[in-house]
């Protein structure tokens, strides 16, 4: 009878921690990768949100939160303070950051490979006597200085072979509305800001999406020592960021009411405004660079050569 009750026992324990084993073993198994990555509300960001929203990272075993940023500049404090591990930024932020000390990697490109994905505008006030590019010699127009908004601005006017003036406004909302006021000759402004602006009587003189090459794109990028880490993390978070752009490009009404919400496409003109095609990832290109490079020497932004194999992660796929 004992011997019975301790056999019985026995068994029980055995099926008691076979049954453990196998709860720690399906934890093991479902022990996703954490990533916080910024955004902030442009239509680079739609790829992300919608990786998040349907699951993806979950796929590839990653856990991600998106954090939502009203600016560039909390997003870099952000990335900078490690509150976050990556974050969609453009070029130029990412040269300033590592000749600041930290190490910021470029991952892939984002958008901006060709120039119909480019989104800033050079506008004239509605009541000027700007219409066209040439107009623009010797006049003044609003910008926000040691940004992509004056690259771009000294970009188109280089092409043109234009001299203006440039005024600080660093503030966009405010810019917008000074050039709606007339209270500025000319101002640039990013998409969807810069058709509403015309939508408002704004006057649109030239665009990077009227040239023969890009001159402006965004990257994705994540601090070096979150690579370093989980390098196998990003390879999946890129496959995710891709399955997210091939679901968009198949469908793209499906997410065009989400794309006009996270890009703040003002109501009148949302119906109209077009989604651009994403592109996969890929690596950012040396050539692009170069010329981001040559701008921000060319303004004494930098101490330090910050070469493009410092900044540039090539995951091995």
């Amino acid at each position: 009878m004992r011997r019975s009750f301790v056999l019985t026992l026995i068994l029980i324990l055995v099926i008691l921690l076979s049954g453990c084993s196998q709860e720690i073993g399906k934890e093991k198994e479902t022990q996703k990768t954490k990533l916080k990555i910024g955004i902030l509300p442009i239509e680079d960001s739609l790829p992300i949100v919608v990786a998040k929203n349907e699951n993806i990272f979950e796929k590839y075993e990653l856990d991600v939160e998106t954090i939502k940023f009203q600016s560039a500049l909390e997003r870099d404090a952000a990335l900078t303070a490690n509150e976050i591990d990556a974050a969609i930024t453009d070029p130029i932020a990412v040269i300033l950051l590592n000749n600041a000390g930290y190490k910021i990697k470029i991952v892939s490109l984002c958008l901006g490979k060709k120039p119909d994905e480019g989104v800033f505008a050079i506008l004239a006030s509605p009541k000027s006597n700007i219409t066209s590019i040439k107009d623009l010699d010797g006049k003044t127009i609003a910008i926000s200085s040691n940004t992509i908004i004056e690259y771009v601005t000294d970009k188109l006017l280089s092409y043109y072979n234009i001299k203006a003036e440039k005024m600080e406004v660093k503030q966009i909302p405010l810019r917008f509305q000074m050039l709606l006021d007339n209270k500025i000759d000319a101002a640039t402004l990013p998409e969807p800001l810069a058709s509403f602006a015309v939508y408002k009587g704004a006057k649109l003189i030239v665009s990077n999406v009227m040239l023969n090459k890009s001159i402006t794109q965004t990257v994705i990028v994540f601090r070096g020592d979150y690579i370093e880490k989980n390098e196998k993390a990003v390879e999946n978070f890129l496959n995710a960021y891709n399955e997210a752009v091939e679901k968009i490009n198949s469908n793209p009404d499906k997410y065009k009411d989400l794309f006009v919400e996270i890009a703040r496409v003002p109501k009148p003109i949302a119906q109209n405004y077009p989604m651009p095609k994403y592109p996969k990832i890929e690596v950012y290109p040396e050539e692009f660079y170069s010329e981001v490079l040559n701008w921000v020497k060319s303004k004494g932004l930098i101490k330090n050569d910050v070469k493009y194999k410092d900044v540039i992660f090539e995951v091995e796929r």
